[in-house]
């Protein structure tokens, strides 16, 4: 009787074992939300982005994402965590135009769960050495080449600009990371000096102070950065000054004929003395004659000495604002001509003046397609209506485009030395900003 039985539940556990075992091959394993309860998950970022605008009475935020090269708008609430580079929690007023975040999204409902400034952005400020290419999909930043996408987008006062509106005066700030440019913002832009009344000092030079020199001519629209200057006008014995605010964006026109007065009686004496390296004495004191020397009208004393050579001793009697004197020490003659203040002078200011990169093609032309209408300008000398032609300028030019009633854009354009004629169209201009 016990052999039977033990017989009969040894069968029936050897079936048990066979069919439990198909069972656990056959069934699928199932999957738990957390693994390990010991560890914590969390979930990573969705994309980063760059700021393009806020929206704080709708609690929304418009991003550049850059995964996707498209803009992406998303509702934030108060549950909304904002986050430093550095994990410190700031508010959503504190977000600005331009700047790089890491988003993170609820899973369900798609609002902001999270904002961070990214970690590994590197941010240059107050730049002005950029340059771009847009052939080429790159800029580059203190001498460092950045590619930028199709949905790269420069900024100025908070609205989205082309990057090649901004001037090479302007200063930005830098955003970008391993070769790849996120965000420029303007930081200190610049707007447009447009003098009326000025016809006498065409043919001179307009210094505006610490900034730039350029030659006056008619119909001048000059690009200069946002700032307060001293705007100085000079022809001949004419000359006039004045104090200027310019404002970013913005069209400021001077009434030079309210500060046009005649020169003072001081003459810029250019002194052409042979032989080379002659000792010069003005009125006893040793003279540096590289540059004109700034003499009040009346007579002064003369001395030059050079060793091997007689002594020249005499005195000019200075009458005009831009007299040249010419001693040699051999024939011991002096000569002054009270004639040559657009001659000799001016040619020392255009010299002097005009970098090395000034180079034209004159068998070549820029031609201007568009906007039809708009008045053309580059660097600040009026080129004519477009649609218009003029010599090729070889290097880096600032075209600007003027229409009444219509807001100014200046573009910062590169050209090449390729025996070609090239022909750019822009944008149409935009009515004022309101509001």
């Amino acid at each position: 009787m016990n052999h039977t039985i033990t017989r009969w539940a040894v069968a029936v556990v050897a079936v048990c074992i066979l069919l439990c075992g198909c069972g656990r091959k056959n069934r699928q394993p199932t999957a738990t939300d957390n693994p390990n309860a010991s560890l914590t998950y969390e979930k990573g970022r969705d994309f980063v982005g760059v700021i393009k605008n806020i929206d704080i009475p709708n609690k929304s935020i418009s991003f550049y994402n850059t995964s996707f090269e498209e803009e992406t708008v998303c509702v934030y609430s108060g549950g909304t965590e904002i986050l430093t580079k550095n994990g410190k929690q700031i508010s959503s007023e504190s977000l600005e135009i331009g700047q790089v975040v890491d988003v993170y999204q609820n899973p369900d409902t798609k609002r902001l769960a999270k904002l961070q400034l990214s970690a590994d952005i590197v941010e240059y400020d107050r730049v002005t050495d950029l340059s771009v290419d847009p052939d080429a999909g790159n800029l580059e930043v203190n001498g460092v080449k950045y590619r930028y996408g199709s949905g790269f987008t420069a900024f100025s006062n908070g609205v989205p600009i082309h990057v090649q509106e901004i001037s090479p005066t302007d200063e930005v700030t830098f955003r970008g990371v391993k070769g790849r440019a996120y965000s420029i913002v303007v930081t200190k832009g610049h707007g447009y000096l447009k003098p009326k009344k000025y016809s006498d000092f065409i043919g001179g030079t307009m210094t505006v102070g610490g900034v730039m020199i350029v030659p006056v001519t008619e119909k001048m629209l000059v690009p200069v950065p946002e700032g307060t200057y001293e705007v100085t006008m000079k022809n001949g014995d004419y000359t006039g000054s004045s104090t200027v605010t310019i404002e970013r964006n913005q069209q400021l026109k001077l009434d030079m004929s309210k500060f046009k007065t005649l020169a003072p009686h001081t003459g810029q004496v250019v002194f052409d003395i042979d032989p080379v390296g002659a000792e010069l004495y003005v009125n006893g004191t040793l003279t540096d004659y590289s540059k004109p020397v700034s003499l009040k009208y009346g007579k002064h004393s003369l001395r030059v000495l050079l060793e091997g050579y007689t002594p020249y001793i005499g005195v000019v009697d200075v009458q005009s604002a831009g007299p040249t004197v010419r001693i040699s020490l051999t024939d011991e003659n002096t000569a002054v001509d009270d004639d040559s203040d657009n001659t000799t002078v001016s040619k020392q200011d255009s010299d002097r003046d005009q970098s090395v990169s000034d180079q034209y093609d004159n068998q070549h032309t820029i031609t201007v397609s568009a906007p039809i209408g708009a008045s053309v300008y580059m660097d600040g000398t009026y080129k004519g209506v477009a649609p218009c032609s003029f010599p090729k300028k070889i290097g880096t030019v600032t075209i600007t485009l003027s229409m009444s009633g219509l807001t100014t854009k200046s573009y910062t354009m590169k050209t090449v030395n390729d025996s070609k004629d090239i022909s750019w169209s822009f944008p149409d201009l935009e009515s004022y900003a309101v509001g």
